[in-house]
């Protein structure tokens, strides 16, 4: 299981150019106040921040908090997103690393689940 989220490779460059064009293309959908580059950075942060603890063996260590994260995909964080998740896929920079972090989100939740067994 290790070895499979060591793979996804989750240190690729953040998808500026397609959030970019996320917000141009529904800019009367996204609020002046919403930052799709600073929620997508909170959100896939976090699920770097708790494979970091399992790569460190420190796995019982992780906040419960950021563990509560994992049980929600971004969409289901970031409600006023959502209209983006039937068009995700004519974004194909964003459309790899949001795959590649809900790969790596269910693989840890099924690690910590195996290791609490």
């Amino acid at each position: 299981m290790l070895n499979k989220l060591l793979a996804l490779d989750l240190c690729k460059p953040f998808p500026y150019t397609d959030t970019s064009k996320i917000m141009s293309d529904f800019k009367e959908l996204i609020l002046e106040d919403d930052c799709i580059n600073a929620d997508l950075n909170t959100y896939w942060m976090n699920i770097n921040g708790i494979l970091s603890y399992i790569l460190r063996g420190r796995s019982q260590n992780i906040p419960q908090g950021q563990i509560d994260w994992l049980q929600m995909s971004f969409f289901n964080h970031f409600q006023q997103y959502s209209f983006l998740e039937e068009h995700i896929g004519l974004y194909p920079g964003f459309y790899e690393e949001y795959i590649k972090y809900e790969k790596a989100r269910n693989l840890i939740f099924c690690y910590l689940f195996l290791e609490a067994l």
